[in-house]
């Protein structure tokens, strides 16, 4: 799943739980994508270009099954017991391990059980089908949306931001080529999705549009 689908996931979380800030559970549902953007800078995972596809073949420490739910065991005892936040903790939580559980669903075979495990291999697989994963992943985006009872301005977030990773989708062959000349740069645009629709989910999901306008509340 794509990076502004991910953080339509928080609005999910944030909807039923509405006294937690919104921006820590969207820090929660990209913390495992954001472990794997600085491995990669570091080396200690890696993808790979073949068969005109890109494959996230060596993710285990971001992304194992075991890695997520660590990750969501540790950032809950930092929470819960640091900030004696327990509604936060379980929430953030919840985040982390919706990422998991989401890139299951969607990705190739590529989700280890552990990092000390190289089988069984986790993922349904339906990014091999651009344009499916591209309705699902549009339909879901929607779906959070409208859960959450956002604003106008956050559904065209949700709407222009998934129509804007189409082209990624649908990527192959040549189009592939600097990804394997400079492997930084596809982590870096990881990077920058995640931060820019942080950004901006976090700002539009504070204007609630009505007959008269937009106002702002908090969140």
């Amino acid at each position: 799943m794509y990076a502004i689908n991910h953080a339509a996931t928080a609005l999910l979380i944030k909807k039923n739980n509405p006294e937690v800030p919104l921006f820590p559970l969207l820090i929660s549902v990209q913390f495992v994508e954001v472990l794997w953007v600085f491995f990669n800078y570091f080396g200690w995972e890696h993808f790979s270009v073949y068969g005109g596809r890109v494959h996230l073949d060596f993710l285990p420490y971001s992304h194992s099954v075991f890695s997520g739910v660590a990750a969501a065991v540790l950032s809950f005892c930092v929470i819960n017991w640091g900030y004696k936040n327990k509604k936060m903790a379980i929430a953030f939580a919840i985040g982390v391990v919706s990422h998991v559980i989401i890139d299951v669903i969607f990705h190739e075979k590529d989700i280890q059980l552990s990092p000390f495990s190289a089988k069984p291999v986790l993922g349904l697989g339906i990014l091999d089908y651009p344009m499916l994963n591209f309705i699902i992943e549009f339909a879901y985006g929607i779906f959070c949306w409208w859960y959450f009872k956002g604003s106008k301005s956050l559904l065209w977030v949700i709407i222009i931001f998934n129509i804007l990773d189409l082209p990624m989708m649908l990527a192959h062959g040549d189009a592939l080529t600097p990804f394997v000349k400079y492997p930084f740069i596809l982590p870096s645009v990881i990077l920058f999705q995640i931060l820019i629709t942080w950004y901006f989910v976090y700002r539009y999901a504070h204007s609630k549009n009505d007959k008269n306008g937009s106002v702002m509340e908090e969140i």
